[in-house]
């Protein structure tokens, strides 16, 4: 099954996110405020992929986070080359200076890995005078072609909260194996240089906070 590697890697964050939440509620009945968010990456529904992170606090000091994009859902004016696929992206996040409420643990500074895998089928690009190419000057094929690139990337940022409204902006660098793509472009992250392995990262976020 063409997307079987995405789903076990999607389950086994699911569980490692939601594993430590849940022993966490039955410990301790206290109400300890906004401490999970929702956030959606708005710069790739540009790039052609709706990209939906979801984010837990499990202290003042650390949180996951596991992001899943749908490939294909949004508007690939970088590329033009109606990608579908899936990306999941699990991180950990230490906070570098914990805040000193109780009101959010969500705030604050970070610095985070992050494991990142995309699995998607690609097609040639269209030309400016509509006519299909695969990019790189090859004009004879136009069959569509998978891409499955892993990242292991170290990344820092910095996350506000006004109310429940949140922002969240970061970059950051790692190394990358897998099939590689012709537009170097993997619905969350570049190799440098295109056919190297140092992959780079950066970006932001908007959502709420609950």
């Amino acid at each position: 099954m063409k997307l079987k590697l995405s789903k076990i890697v999607l389950s086994f964050c699911l569980v490692t996110l939601l594993f430590p939440a849940a022993l966490q509620a039955q410990s301790s009945g206290e109400t300890l405020g906004l401490r999970n968010d929702l956030k959606v990456t708005l710069l790739s529904l540009g790039s052609g992929s709706t990209r939906i992170t979801y984010e837990r606090a499990f202290s003042k000091r650390n949180s996951a986070e596991l992001t899943v994009g749908f490939i294909g859902m949004g508007w690939d004016w970088m590329n033009h080359t109606r990608s579908k696929g899936l990306l999941t992206k699990f991180a950990y996040k230490w906070r570098l200076i914990p805040q000193g409420s109780s009101r959010s643990w969500l705030v604050g500074m970070y610095v985070k890995p992050e494991l990142v895998y995309a699995q998607f089928v690609y097609g040639p690009q269209r030309g400016r005078e509509g006519v299909r190419t695969k990019g790189r000057g090859d004009m004879s094929s136009t069959a569509p072609e998978e891409t499955r690139q892993f990242a292991l990337l170290a990344e820092c940022g910095y996350q506000l909260l006004w109310d429940w409204f949140l922002f969240d902006v970061y970059c950051g660098l790692g190394p990358s194996f897998g099939t590689g793509n012709s537009n170097n472009y993997y619905h969350s992250f570049m190799l440098y240089p295109s056919d190297g392995r140092l992959a780079f990262t950066a970006g932001f976020r908007i959502g709420v906070a609950f």
